[in-house]
């Protein structure tokens, strides 16, 4: 099938938003929910992450931005951020500074482990928000968390941040690749160059530490001291994450005039090459979860967002290298993405596909759609001139 504009923008529009802002928000304890059954019932007496908040707060921010307005008379894109911002605000900072990661249904602090990650992705969200609302409490809050994390979890010795409060190893790229995002996104929100000068940082600690240039690779998983983790840790690379920091490059690119090609260009030829399943079958073409450096893959199984960051990363070098074998694996990944992940109940997908691309995955996290919407956004953005889904 051919995945037009119109319909993607129908399933974001119509069907994907309306459900998360209805079923997938909670009007009675506040917040977004965890989770979605597959019929698109909320579960609604889990925890709540953090990181649940942050990233529906980014989704319906942009959404605001785009002219989003619910068909039905339901909560506005704006109010839904408001409301999920000021849930993560009230009830999410601990009580010694940062953001702890899951409060109960009601809002209780449950598990109060302080990570990286989740501050990350609190700055991330008060980016879009900053942008959509205007709100300077925004920024007060993403300065509070970029302070909390350069006092607590800063590293002077190596670089970058800890893990945690513990400094649990092995350290992980991830939370500075989503912190590298949230600082672009600051600087997009603002146009200040202060926010780029902190991206800069983390572009200096992926160059140096995180990517190997003799491979093309990525790291994911760190000594202290940045060399590589001992054993298949240390040799484990995801291809989501290489597509994922090739949209990122080239995002850094344009606002700070860096030459990222070589690395955004081998990041790129790596998961290409390596990590995608080309054996014949409903799963053919769709990228692995993880492979080892050599390229040999770790499991059989596609989970949903490693599929939406190879999207990215096509959008990516159609943009900036006008790429026509890139144009045609974005037709491939998107064909695949509507019927074997998107095929469930309207607005709602599939998280974890096997090889036969069948889905083992009973209920819908949350967490995928700040996955989904930036893909599609992207797709409709450069592919097809659409910046509006009004």
């Amino acid at each position: 099938m051919t995945v037009t504009g119109t319909h993607i923008r129908d399933w974001l529009a119509a069907k994907a938003l309306p459900l998360w802002s209805e079923a997938g928000f909670d009007p009675e304890a506040g917040g977004f929910v965890e989770k979605l059954t597959l019929e698109g019932r909320p579960i609604l007496n889990t925890d709540k992450r953090m990181r649940v908040q942050a990233r529906q707060i980014y989704v319906y921010s942009h959404a605001h931005l785009l002219g989003w307005t619910p068909p039905d008379g339901g909560l506005s894109a704006l109010d839904c951020a408001r409301a999920g911002f000021e849930f993560l605000t009230r009830q999410y900072w601990g009580p010694d500074g940062g953001f702890i990661y899951s409060v109960t249904r009601n809002g209780a602090h449950s598990d109060t482990r302080l990570e990286s990650y989740e501050q990350a992705f609190a700055i991330f969200a008060l980016a879009w928000y900053f942008r959509a609302s205007g709100d300077e409490a925004a920024a007060g809050w993403a300065e509070r968390t970029l302070s909390f994390i350069d006092d607590t979890l800063g590293d002077l010795d190596h670089g970058g941040y800890r893990e945690n409060i513990a400094r649990d190893l092995p350290r992980r790229q991830n939370p500075h690749m989503h912190l590298f995002e949230a600082l672009i996104a600051w600087h997009g929100a603002t146009g200040e160059d202060v926010w780029l000068r902190r991206a800069d940082d983390i572009y200096a600690l992926f160059g140096n530490r995180l990517f190997d240039a003799e491979t093309g690779t990525l790291g994911e998983f760190f000594n202290e001291d940045w060399s590589r983790a001992p054993g298949t840790l240390g040799k484990t690379v995801e291809p989501g994450h290489h597509f994922e920091w090739v949209w990122l490059l080239h995002q850094y690119g344009r606002a700070s005039g860096a030459n990222v090609e070589p690395q955004a260009d081998a990041l790129y030829r790596f998961a290409e090459e390596h990590g995608i399943d080309r054996d014949p079958g409903p799963a053919q073409g769709l990228s692995f979860d993880s492979v080892l450096r050599h390229g040999a893959s770790l499991d059989e199984n596609k989970r949903l967002w490693v599929q939406t960051e190879a999207i990215k990363a096509q959008v990516a070098r159609m943009e900036f290298h006008h790429d026509d074998a890139a144009a045609m694996r974005l037709e491939e990944l998107l064909d695949r993405l509507f019927a074997l992940y998107l095929s469930v109940s309207p607005g709602n997908w599939q998280e974890h596909l096997d090889k036969q691309g069948q889905s083992f995955s009973k209920t819908t996290p949350a967490t995928s759609l700040y996955h989904l919407f930036l893909a599609l956004t992207e797709v409709l953005r450069v592919r097809d001139g659409i910046r509006s889904l009004a």
